[in-house]
């Protein structure tokens, strides 16, 4: 059986100082046990499908068996140490010989730290069985069957089957877990890490009664205190510290990050007690220290001392210290050698996005708390506009017919110009095919001038037709806009889809020369 270690130290734990290594000292693998090889490596590639399965309500067993090859595990007579094979003597040694040869705590493991959603079902226990066959001189293995217990709050009719019901429940968290991962989605990196972890311990608390009744008995693990806690909206499940850095894990894999950001489970004690952490490596090449659960209220990193921080040490121990308190991290030895040679390497100094070159630079001209941040983040990240400059947008600057219509083109995919160019548009000129496209679709007007500025109408008229004039759920009371316009259709689909409410109750402006600002953030609705 496994054990697992689950709780969190806050006393204060005094360490000698450890001399800092570089975080960027050895290849380090994305991915858990990429170094497996053999029946090893199968038989993780099975448990790795067979998990999803389950965890996806599309499999109830969490047993799997594989079938061998008569030469894969294989041993002479002598190589058992006997003088000649038979039904009584044969099984000890064949016993000896597969643990020799396969590492299934190392299977397990790889499998636990790559998948923290697809295993909440598990208990964190599992079992093995195998056939063989043999001759007077040879014996082989013919099959291995891995078989992962479910957890209580999961199981089915057995110890190695889940309930499909309890499993749908369960995934239904994935919602809340996706929406969190949209709100941020257009946010830097260590915006995005923030609000995760801010996310996280705003939805639970650490759970000090388990913690109570674990110190009694460490083997009690098994329920979904891991992961499915920290998202089920229920103030009354809360988790330790395994579901916290699970819940990190999960958020941060289901991320686009703009630099190579990469978050691994860790396992090991900090001070004396067994803890799960995270690891992050950041855009610039190095790995942090990231310790969810005592960035909680109350708990020993909440002002942000463990959250992406650096450590001293090397190998197996670091140290995180700001003068006036010192936590020791130190791996548990069945980490070395999952992601690289050793043990995940620690970056002596905290992170900076200041000095991270994949950072991605804001304009100057955008503050964060302009209501046209988020739409401005969105059409840069997507290739829709790249700025008037490195450094600006010009928000408040008009937005011309050929910047908007270019827009449009570059967020529906750059589809194929098929129409004919009006006059005054330049063959040599940013927007060329783009204008080809509009004009295919009929959305220009008569005069098309594309150096003037885009009016409200204009811009509710060109999105409306790019979207192949959809019908308006309501129809606008704009004085402004009379029933009879040529855009009344347009302006009423806008409005419908909350594109935009006008400029007040009575009036849409229709002839007001919209800002570059304006119609990032109207593009940015529409595709939402």
């Amino acid at each position: 059986m496994k054990k697992r270690w689950i709780s969190i130290l806050l006393a204060l734990v005094l360490t000698v100082a450890l001399l800092p290594t570089s975080a960027q000292a050895a290849t380090v693998q994305d991915k858990a046990g990429t170094n497996l090889a053999g029946v090893e490596r199968r038989l993780y590639e099975a448990m790795e499908s067979n998990v999803a399965a389950v965890a996806s309500g599309s499999r109830t067993s969490t047993s799997i068996t594989i079938s061998l090859k008569s030469d894969e595990m294989s041993w002479t007579a002598r190589e058992l140490g006997l003088s000649r094979i038979s039904r009584g003597n044969v099984s000890d040694s064949l016993d000896q010989k597969f643990n020799e040869t396969l590492d299934l705590e190392k299977i397990y493991t790889c499998l636990e730290l790559n998948f923290p959603f697809e295993m909440f079902w598990a208990y964190n226990a599992w079992h093995w069985s195998y056939n063989y066959r043999y001759t007077d001189s040879k014996a082989w293995i013919t099959d291995i069957t891995f078989s992962l217990d479910a957890a209580p709050a999961y199981r089915g009719g057995s110890i190695s089957a889940v309930d499909s019901g309890k499993i749908a429940r369960a995934r239904s968290v994935m919602e809340t877990v996706e929406s969190i991962v949209q709100a941020n989605e257009y946010k830097s990196d260590y915006e995005k890490l923030t609000a995760y972890r801010d996310a996280i311990c705003a939805r639970v608390s650490y759970n000090w009664d388990v913690y109570k009744e674990w110190v009694k008995d460490d083997h009690m693990f098994g329920d979904p205190w891991q992961l499915i806690y920290v998202f089920d909206d229920d103030p009354a499940t809360n988790v330790l510290c395994e579901g916290y850095a699970k819940a990190f894990k999960l958020l941060c894999d289901l991320s686009e990050f703009d630099g190579d950001v990469t978050c691994y489970l860790v396992e090991g004690t900090m001070g004396y007690e067994g803890h799960m952490w995270n690891v992050v490596r950041m855009g610039d090449g190095n790995f942090y220290l990231v310790d969810v659960t005592n960035s909680d209220t109350g708990m020993a990193g909440e002002h942000g001392g463990l959250f992406l921080a650096g450590a001293s040490g090397s190998g197996q121990r670091y140290v995180v210290s700001n003068g006036k308190w010192e936590y020791t991290y130190t791996y548990r030895e069945d980490q070395a050698g999952l992601f690289t040679g050793g043990y995940l390497p620690l970056s002596a100094a905290a992170y900076s996005p200041d000095s991270d070159p994949s950072v991605r630079r804001g304009f100057e001209d955008v503050p964060a708390s302009e209501y046209y941040a988020e739409p401005v983040a969105w059409a840069v990240k997507h290739g829709i506009t790249t700025g008037t400059s490195p450094t600006t947008f010009s928000p408040g600057d008009p937005c011309t017919h050929a910047q908007i219509i270019t827009f449009l083109w570059r967020a529906m995919g750059e589809p194929a110009g098929e129409g004919d160019a009006p006059a005054g548009a330049d063959q040599n000129e940013y927007y060329y095919e783009a204008v080809r496209w509009a004009a295919g679709l009929d959305m220009l007007w008569e005069e098309f001038d594309p150096n003037a500025g885009c009016s409200r109408a204009d811009a509710v008229w060109y999105m409306w037709n790019a979207n192949l004039q959809p019908e308006a759920d309501l129809s606008s009371s704009f004085q402004d806009v009379p029933d009879t316009s040529v855009y009344a259709d347009a302006v009423n689909w806008a409005v419908s889809r909350e594109i935009t409410k006008g400029t007040g109750e009575t009036a849409f402006d229709p002839w007001t020369i919209c800002t570059r600002g304006q119609i990032v953030t109207f593009l940015y609705r529409s595709a939402s």
